[in-house]
């Protein structure tokens, strides 16, 4: 068979996917079936993070700030609904949401100055704005910097950071490949069953290993992050946390089936409740430059439905305290509706919104000019947003990790900036 390593270029080989690893090391050599253990009432008391990314610029304005002062022509569409919290509305489609209003908190001042997508994606999902090219210019996501500072894999063999859905949240960058998160799709949850013993499994990997011994000589990290991403994949299978991903299984399986957000978003839970610390989870299709009051009227109450049943689900299984959901996307959509009844794009105001009982909810963080193009007080971006992750996740503002070229890099570049919780 002819080896991975010696096909397409670097580029390609370094943009494999971690289901990729698993396919190679099981469904090309392996042909078994392996049943795994799993303790349904185990929890990790530590922290984690549900990352929720609206794909494609959702509107902050028929989201979390309809801004009902403003005038006529840039108020929500969809109109504003009146929440739980007093003085506070959301866009008129979140009839779920405005009944959860008291355990959320809207940073509504939350924004960047980048209209470009794949731009201004990496600067929401990584905290740093610089942008180019090449891997070493980019930065870790959050998920990958979690990675690197707790471990790719707990105890139980369950990856740490988990992705689902098509955007990959940058991927780990210049920490190497062994920290990008694992491909959690459908697709790939399906290598997950094999369908021979579990010894014979082992046997074939062992193989595979030493088939690696001869490519590290040549061509070293890559080789070495193959590897690890293969093992780790392996630890999923053989380990007490494949269950985790047998979503059918699970007892509210029925409030969540209906739709692909609802069935990640009850896999993500699942995770978190088995001990992984971060799970991305897209939901896209907010690109809306035309007739966004019609699209809106099936993408946001979907949307607004299944957050009432994640919002619901976190508290039933006492993860609220611990488990930190976040809502954004990339930038917000403009103030004004354009000649095709939609709205462009927005850097200067995007959506946010947080869930955590740890942090004081209820409330509104800053606010938004009269005329909704830009923030009127307490400005806060994207570095804000990663502080407030790190913090959540343990992770001190002086940590520093060495990137595979041997430079030196503090976890967020801009030091100064401040955790959510502590923005008025």
């Amino acid at each position: 068979m002819r080896s991975v390593f010696q096909s397409g270029n670097k580029q390609q080989r370094n943009k494999m996917k971690r289901r990729d690893f698993i396919k190679l090391g099981a469904t090309t050599f392996v042909c078994g079936n392996v049943t795994a253990s799993y303790a349904d009432d185990k929890q990790k008391e530590d922290t984690a993070v549900l990352f929720l990314f609206l794909g494609g610029g959702a509107s902050h304005i028929e989201t979390f700030n309809p801004i009902p002062f403003a005038p006529a022509d840039r108020r929500s569409v969809t109109g504003a609904i009146k929440t739980n919290v007093a003085g506070v509305e959301l866009g008129g489609l979140f009839k779920e949401l405005s009944k959860r209003t008291d355990k959320i908190v809207i940073p509504r001042s939350f924004g960047h100055r980048d209209q470009n997508h794949a731009s201004a994606v990496h600067w929401v999902v990584t905290g740093e704005a610089n942008f180019g090219a090449g891997t070493s210019s980019k930065w870790p996501s959050y998920g990958s910097m979690m990675s690197k500072h707790h471990g790719v894999n707990t105890d139980d063999g369950l990856p740490t950071y988990v992705k689902l859905g098509k955007y990959d949240h940058n991927g780990a960058a210049w920490l190497g490949g062994k920290y990008t998160g694992f491909d959690a799709t459908k697709e790939g949850r399906k290598d997950l069953q094999l369908i021979r013993k579990s010894e014979d499994f082992r046997t074939r990997i062992n193989v595979l290993n030493i088939i690696d011994n001869n490519f590290i000589a040549k061509e070293q990290q890559l080789a070495k992050d193959w590897r690890d991403l293969r093992n780790q994949s392996v630890d999923i299978i053989l380990g007490n946390g494949s269950k985790a991903f047998r979503v059918e299984e699970d007892k509210d399986y029925n409030k969540f089936k209906e739709a692909t957000l609802g069935q990640d978003a009850l896999t993500a839970i699942r995770l978190l409740e088995a001990g992984s610390k971060f799970v991305s989870l897209s939901y896209g299709g907010w690109d809306m430059h035309q007739n966004i009051g019609q699209s809106l009227s099936t993408k946001q109450v979907e949307l607004d439905h299944y957050l009432g049943k994640i919002m619901d689900t976190l508290e039933a299984r006492g993860l609220y305290e611990r488990v930190m959901l976040v809502v954004t996307s990339e930038f917000g959509r403009t103030p004004k509706v354009n000649q095709n009844q939609g709205r462009d794009h927005f850097g200067k105001l995007a959506p946010l919104m947080i869930s955590c009982g740890s942090y004081e909810m209820g409330r509104t963080i800053g606010s938004s000019s009269p005329n909704a193009d830009d923030f009127d007080q307490g400005r806060c971006g994207p570095e804000d947003l990663a502080w407030t992750l790190y913090d959540h996740l343990n992770m001190n503002r002086a940590t520093r990790y060495t990137a595979t070229d041997g430079r030196p890099h503090s976890i967020v570049k801009d030091d100064s900036k401040n955790i959510l919780k502590d923005i008025s």
